[in-house]
Order: structure tokens, then sequence, then C-alpha cells
């Protein structure tokens, strides 16, 4: 089992704690391709909730854009917008349409591009970009949650980068931080031989999707995803070593 040395060297105090006050209902999810693989995040979440022994209920909407920065979104016009999320096509009831009148955001989860917080480039407009979003989002009484990414498959080394600059921005922001790349990074070391990247390096397999998925649920709701339906196409044995991982560095972060 990997301790908490070995899952982050050299730990920074990052002031994160799980949102033990806020109960969290609605999601909005703003970001590019990272989030959108596999039929999209949001949807694996859902699969978690809704297969987890807590009755836990989640509403979510994702907004992507390929390759995307922060700056490229309108954030504050997504929040403003209401009828993002206003109604549904039930295709299990004939497509019927249906209205939905409670579009309330409770939280936003927002990533930058993958190399944004560590490129020469576009390090400064990540912190700044991040410090904007959380001011935009906590005007609207809703809770900013930053997704910490991974380091790519061939580029194991920049894990130490990710650390510094999303631990940095997070406690400077005082917002809660996912640490999806520490998963990463910790699941590669253990099982090198499941591979939870495309082709690319770089965006996930639907492999790294569940495990990404699988820590957005532990730090929203701090609770264990070991036990719940895995995904189809994952077989048994390396869903449970995903939500073992997952756990883990959901439990060694946050305490």
């Amino acid at each position: 089992m990997l301790t908490s040395i070995q899952m982050f060297a050299n730990p920074i105090d990052v002031s994160n704690k799980i949102l033990e006050s806020k109960k969290i209902e609605s999601i909005m999810y703003v970001g590019n391709s990272f989030f959108y693989y596999n039929n999209s995040l949001h949807n694996h979440v859902s699969s978690i909730v809704k297969n987890h022994r807590s009755n836990q209920t989640l509403k979510q909407r994702s907004i992507t854009i390929n390759g995307s920065s922060l700056s490229w979104h309108p954030l504050e016009a997504y929040l403003n917008n209401e009828n993002i999320g206003n109604f549904r096509i039930d295709t299990a009831n004939d497509n019927e349409y249906v209205n939905i009148e409670d579009t309330a955001i409770d939280a936003v989860i927002f990533m930058d591009c993958s190399l944004c917080p560590i490129h020469p480039e576009t390090n400064e407009s990540f912190h700044e970009n991040v410090a904007k979003y959380t001011k935009i989002i906590r005007a609207k009484g809703m809770e900013p949650i930053l997704f910490m990414s991974w380091p790519y498959k061939n580029k194991p080394s920049m894990i130490k980068g990710l650390r510094e600059e999303f631990f940095k921005a997070a406690k400077v922001n005082n917002i809660l931080l996912i640490p999806v790349g520490e998963a990463f990074h910790a699941f590669e070391k253990k099982y090198p031989e499941i591979n939870l990247y495309t082709d690319d390096f770089r965006h996930p397999s639907k492999e790294g999707t569940y495990l990404a998925a699988s820590v957005v649920f532990g730090t929203l709701f701090n609770l264990e995803v070991k036990g719940t339906n895995g995904k189809k196409g994952i077989d048994a044995k390396t869903t449970l070593k995903i939500q073992e991982i997952a756990d883990l560095t959901v439990k060694k972060f946050f305490n």
C-alpha cells in the first residue's frame, strides 16, 4: 500500500478540506477534452452516484471546448444563462420533452488546459484565471472547485510542476482541489501495466476517465468508491484497483 509520503513527495499545505458543511446536489463542469473523452466525465460520476449505497443525488451539466484554457470560456455568461439545463428529452419515454424549472448550480468544477499551469507562456494566466473564476463563482453563491489534471504518460516528471502550481492556486484562493493528477501518478507507479491513457499519452482511456470520476465522487461526498459497480468494458480486477487507488488518494490528500 502506498504511503502519504510515497504519493505526495514534498507535500504542500493546500488548506483543503472535504465539503463537510455544504451539500452539493448540482454541478457545472467547465473544461476541455480531458472532460469529454469516453462519453464525458460527468456521466461516469453519475454512474457512481447511482450505484452507491449512500442515496446521493447529483444533477450535472458539462460545458467543454477542445484544447481550451479557462480564458476561452465566458463563465459569467454560462452562470447567468437560466436556459442551460432547462429541459431534457426523455429517450426512455418516447422522446418526451421534460421541462426543468430548477436550473440552480451549487458548484462549478473547472480545469485549465493540461499544460497551462506549468507552461512558461501560460502559467501566469492560469493563476489569474483561477482567481477570476473563483470570484465569479463565489459571487453567485456557488462553490468553486479546481480539477487537478494529470501528467502525460510519457512525461511523468510533470507531476512535480503540476503539484506546485495546483497546490499554490488552491491555497491562495482557498478553494477545494480535486486531486485527480495525484491519483493518476500513484496508479501509474503501482499498476504500469494498466493504461490510463489513449495513444496520444495525454487523453484518458476509459480506465483513466473512471479513475478521474472516482476521485471526483470521493472528493465531493467524502465517501469510498470501493464496492460500487464498475463501468462496462473494464474488468472486475481492474475496477477494484482503480477504486482502491481513488479512495486512498482522497483519504491521504484530505487527512
